[in-house]
């Protein structure tokens, strides 16, 4: 490609971008401004979201369009921005992880409670070896569940399926093939049952916990299971692998705790803000249960599924770490996809950076450039 041509797409590609939506500094404006139009563009997504953090000062810019090329073409087309809605898929799980976390330091549960004491009377939870499966087993994704429970029928709306009922039909007719424990691997039916267990411990639904106790303290206004119409329009349309054929925003409740959060880059930005809060007395508590690593990778005999941008070194709950490398500090990170998005969502604990990046289109070779380009990122917010 010629200095010329490369000129020529960034140009296009700075044309392209949302104004920010916060009055960041210059630091932070200069570290974004390359970075964010190039995952754009290699992304070849129709529109891309990009929050950062680097102390007290954050950024939110938007790149392309809220629509693919060519979708309802007499229709506006506007830029995506900070309160553009957008599929968090499997960064959900985090939210899940800090509502467990909450409910620890209040001592309603413990970690290693079984989530047979959870779940309706009837449901009968599988054991291995006498070994029960705990709370902590269903966060840590190390409970010897399958990744799902099976596949949607034909026709069904991103993240509505499976619905609670199906799942503790499911579970009682099941087996663990290791004991839970011994072996990471990324379930997404394990944080599904971790929600039915909160639910269960609290008398509480699970949209509940989540507006008290993160989104309305946080004043995350955006971040639901339910969004209404005024959210809906604001919603980025999907694309790529698994992207519904007609737009779909609908309540997603079935799969709360595992992958089924609408939110926005401003909401993400203030959920990130609160991730490093940690020397704020109110929420440290919570934050160190739940960014606690619990789960060794050097301990375990294997982990099946969590290397996107580099090796994961160790689990928290729902966090996977990844250990320092190069100029890259550790990292506390999750990734998601699905309904045609991808999200990836990371920061340097004690170091005041993370990012927070989304893009309407599912495409898993992609993602990894990018998930790399956000950690790259961070490498440039902590030299120093």
């Amino acid at each position: 490609m010629t200095r010329w041509l490369c000129a020529s797409l960034l140009i296009c590609a700075l044309a392209a971008i949302a104004a920010p939506v916060h009055a960041a500094g210059p630091l932070l404006q200069e570290a974004t401004g390359l970075t964010g139009p190039v995952m754009w563009l290699s992304s070849g997504a129709p529109g891309l979201v990009l929050g950062a953090v680097d102390g007290n000062d954050t950024i939110v810019v938007g790149y392309g369009h809220v629509r693919p090329p060519g979708e309802q073409p007499r229709q506006p087309n506007p830029e995506p921005d900070g309160r553009t809605l957008i599929r968090l898929g499997s960064v959900s799980k985090a939210f899940a992880g800090e509502l467990l976390a909450s409910l620890v330091i209040e001592g309603r549960v413990r970690l290693t409670d079984p989530l047979q004491q959870f779940v309706p009377a009837n449901v009968a939870v599988p054991k291995f070896g006498g070994r029960s499966i705990t709370l902590l087993d269903l966060a840590t994704h190390s409970a010897g569940l399958p990744r799902e429970m099976g596949y949607a029928p034909d026709g069904t709306p991103p993240f509505t399926w499976p619905t609670r009922a199906d799942r503790f039909a499911w579970l009682s007719k099941q087996s663990l093939g290791w004991a839970p424990g011994s072996v990471a691997a990324y379930s997404n039916i394990g944080f599904d049952l971790l929600g039915d267990a909160l639910e269960g411990a609290t008398g509480q639904p699970y949209a509940t916990l989540l507006r008290q106790r993160i989104t309305a303290p946080l004043g995350m206004v955006d971040t639901t299971l339910t969004p209404d119409a005024s959210q809906c329009a604001r919603l980025m349309l999907g694309a790529g692998i698994g992207a519904p054929t007609n737009p779909v925003c609908t309540d997603t409740q079935a799969t709360q705790a595992s992958g089924g959060l609408y939110s926005t880059a401003d909401d993400m930005v203030k959920w990130l803000r609160h991730q490093l809060d940690t020397g704020n007395p109110e929420v440290w508590p919570t934050l160190m249960v739940s960014h606690a690593i619990y789960r060794l990778r050097q301990s375990m005999p294997t982990a099946i599924g969590f290397d996107e941008g580099a090796p994961m070194a160790g689990l928290g709950l729902a966090w996977v770490m990844r250990a320092a490398h190069g100029g890259t500090p550790m990292i506390l990170d999750k990734s998601g996809g699905g309904g045609g998005f991808m999200s990836y969502v990371a920061f340097a604990p004690g170091r005041g950076v993370g990012v927070f990046v989304a893009v309407d289109r599912t495409d898993f070779g992609m993602f990894l450039g990018l998930v790399q380009a956000a950690d790259g990122l961070l490498a440039t917010l902590t030299t120093r």
